[in-house]
């Protein structure tokens, strides 16, 4: 089951580095700040970024609502100090192209209305309290001084929101091999970054008050050269909503 898991894991996380495809057209430049009236987070997470949007929040005299995200992620930190900022604030947030990683794991799920376009790309691929990590043993006794606090911090941040922190690592536990092995030899090796679930399943872990703004939300129609990027997955009929799945004994 081990070797499963670290199978599975190497080929979700594999091509992370390059993670969605870009567009054809030139991207928009990165830009964090206020823009007609919203907070505009077009970037990669970073102290920089965050601390940007944060200061550009204060200066606002009217204070924005929602927030427009397109976010590849970063490291998980800075991703829950976001994530709480944004629920702090009772922001709305919207997908504007991508939300992948500690974006889908903790921007997303902290809004107060979760805004989708109908190209917007959800993403997950695992979280702090995913497995594996492809680290030596002796890297990997280092790295839980960092970790275990990071996954202190996502339990109760998942708490706070009522949501199961099963969420970005369900894909991780519940791919089945048969399914990675078809989608592996379908699409080649290392072709997947992560997955996505239904509208119907992110309710099922308490993703609430999801609105689709041009009354779809189907980005597989739109950016078919991502499709084999993101594996949509099922989740099971024997799935039962639990907060602080995961948690760390005193």
């Amino acid at each position: 089951m081990k070797l499963l898991i670290v199978f599975i894991s190497l080929l979700l996380l594999g091509g992370c580095a390059t993670a969605i495809d870009k567009p054809a057209v030139e991207p928009e430049p990165d830009f964090v700040g206020v823009r007609d009236g919203h907070l505009v987070y077009r970037s990669g997470i970073s102290k920089e970024a965050n601390q940007a949007l944060f200061e550009a929040y204060e200066n606002a005299a009217d204070k924005p609502e929602r927030l427009l995200v397109s976010s590849r992620g970063g490291e998980i930190g800075l991703g829950l100090e976001l994530g709480n900022w944004v629920k702090d604030n009772n922001l709305d947030v919207e997908v504007m192209d991508v939300c992948a990683s500690s974006c889908a794991n903790y921007i997303f799920p902290a809004a107060k209305t979760k805004y989708l376009r109908k190209d917007s790309v959800l993403l997950w691929h695992g979280s702090a309290w995913q497995e594996v990590w492809g680290l030596d043993e002796e890297a990997e006794k280092g790295f839980h001084e960092y970790l275990d606090p990071m996954r202190d911090r996502e339990t109760q941040f998942y708490a706070e929101l009522n949501v199961d922190n099963a969420l970005p690592v369900y894909g991780q536990h519940e791919i089945g091999f048969l399914d990675v092995i078809v989608h592996t030899f379908k699409n080649g090796f290392g072709s997947t970054v992560g997955y996505d679930y239904s509208l119907e399943d992110m309710k099922r872990f308490g993703l609430s008050n999801i609105v689709l703004i041009d009354g779809e939300w189907d980005w597989r129609k739109y950016k078919p050269n991502n499709t084999k990027r993101v594996l949509r997955l099922a989740v099971s009929d024997d799935y039962e909503f639990k907060l602080r799945r995961y948690e760390r004994g005193e």
